[in-house]
């Protein structure tokens, strides 16, 4: 799984989090970086924060399904602060509102992996 948020602490909390479940995980702190990261690894899954100085969520949705990634058709999860921010219908997996529900976010990550298998 990649994780990316702008926010050091944030990344940090989701990586050891998800770890701590038996989750693979990489945590980048922009969008930028972990589009190149894509570029080079696969991913099962992606939660991107929605807004981050510079390239955001969306550019880095647009970019990754642009690409010939590894990645390119992974499902990506956004994390946004905000209510108002329709990220299902600009072709995101699903979203999640910070603070983010950990326990949601795994149950989630686990009912992807068994629809897959």
């Amino acid at each position: 799984m990649l994780v990316i948020d702008d926010h050091y602490t944030t990344v940090e909390m989701f990586v050891e989090h998800l770890r701590s479940v038996g989750a693979i995980v990489i945590g980048v702190l922009s969008a930028k970086a972990a589009l190149a990261y894509a570029m080079t690894a696969g991913f099962d899954a992606v939660l991107v924060d929605l807004r981050m100085p510079g390239e955001d969520g969306r550019w880095f949705l647009r970019e990754l399904r642009g690409s010939r990634a590894p990645s390119a058709q992974a499902p990506v999860f956004a994390v946004s602060g905000r209510h108002d921010e329709p990220a299902t219908a600009e072709g995101f997996a699903g979203s999640f509102l910070k603070p983010v529900d950990l326990d949601a976010l795994v149950g989630t990550l686990a009912a992807l992996r068994r629809a897959v298998n």
